[in-house]
Formats: structure tokens, C-alpha cells, sequence
């Protein structure tokens, strides 16, 4: 008899337990629910940080908006902001159709004239050109084009910490049916900086 009283309670108390595991009361099932929930915004929250910080990482700069560029091969930083922008047959004098040799006069080929104010925002001089310089492509091209040296005098002159300097930068570049065109600092590199101007 003591035996029997024995397995019966213990099945009792087996059968208490899976009873207590299987239920689960409502205030569980809303703390399980108010804990997913943190867990999920705090997940999107996260999401759109990083792609808040891609964005800004890829900003693309309009005119009159000034960017600070982190030179890639020197680590230091500069202000550049593009004041205007134009495509002409003409710069200080100089025609594009005699500037390139052997072109007519229904070629595509002009002028891209981008006017910058370079802004030297670290703690040492230096020479604008000799640091750095910025390519010119059409839109989602790769490297594009470099500038014409001899039309930007002021940018082979040294730039104290502080001073900014007023200038254009030269291309020799086809027309586009959109008129709208890239103009980028370090290019291929992590630090690469666009600008987009618009004829």
C-alpha cells in the first residue's frame, strides 16, 4: 500500500510540473512580445543609422555646397566648394578650337569651367596642386578626365592655414544631351568627394 501511495503522488507532482511548463500565463506572453518588440526597433533603429551614415558617406554636393575632403594619400582635410559652372567655346581668351588642334566646328568637344573656392582647413601650407586635384566625367562614369594646369596660375601657389583661395578648374570635354556632369576629388579612393553642376 505505502508503494502504491508513492507512485501516485509522484505521478501527481509529474503531472503538476508538465502542467506548470506547457502553460504559459498572459502577463509571459506580453513581456516574450514587449522583448521582440525592443529587440525588432532596436534592430531597425541600428539599420537606418548605417544607412543614414552610407548616405552620407555617398552625399553628392550641389553648388554653392561647401564638402570637407580627407585628402587619401596625405590624411589631412580641405574645404572645396563649387561656386559655378559652365561648358564654353572660350577661356581668358583662348578658343577651344584653337587650344585642340584639328577640331571643327560641329565637334562636341568644349570647355568645362568649374569655379571653386579652395578653403585650407588643416594646420600647415601648402601648394593646392601639388595635394591634390579633381577629375571631371559624365554622370556615374569612372575617373573621368583631368584638368587643363595651365588655366589655374593660382593653385600652383601655397595656401597658408586659414586662407582660401577663388579659382577655375579646365577641362577639355564633350557635350552631353543632359548637361549634367560629375566633378570628383580622390577619385577611386575611399575618400572619393563628387560634386554635380549643371550647365
Amino acid at each position: 500500500m505505502k508503494k502504491w501511495t508513492m507512485l501516485m503522488l509522484s505521478a501527481l507532482l509529474l503531472g503538476e510540473c508538465s502542467t506548470d511548463n506547457g502553460n504559459t500565463t498572459k502577463e509571459e506572453v506580453e513581456t516574450d512580445s514587449s522583448e521582440n518588440e525592443t529587440v525588432e526597433n532596436t534592430t531597425q533603429e541600428t539599420d537606418n543609422e548605417s544607412s543614414n551614415e552610407d548616405n552620407d558617406e555617398n552625399k553628392i554636393y550641389k553648388i554653392g555646397e561647401p564638402a570637407i575632403i580627407t585628402s587619401d594619400l596625405y590624411d589631412f582635410d580641405y574645404e572645396v566648394t563649387v561656386t559655378d559652372f559652365e561648358m564654353t567655346e572660350e577661356v581668358d581668351g583662348v578658343s577651344i578650337f584653337d587650344y585642340v588642334r584639328g577640331l571643327d566646328e560641329d565637334d562636341p568637344t568644349r570647355f568645362a569651367v568649374v569655379y571653386v573656392t579652395i578653403k585650407n582647413i588643416s594646420d600647415e601650407a601648402y601648394i593646392p596642386n601639388e595635394m591634390f586635384s579633381a577629375n571631371f566625367s559624365d554622370v556615374d562614369q569612372g575617373a573621368g578626365v583631368v584638368a587643363e594646369l595651365e588655366f589655374s596660375p593660382e593653385l600652383d601657389e601655397e595656401l597658408a592655414p586659414g586662407e582660401e583661395i577663388n579659382s577655375k578648374v579646365v577641362y577639355t570635354y564633350d557635350l552631353n544631351e543632359e548637361n549634367t556632369y560629375w566633378f570628383k576629388y580622390e577619385i577611386m579612393s575611399d575618400e572619393e568627394t563628387i560634386f554635380e553642376v549643371t550647365d
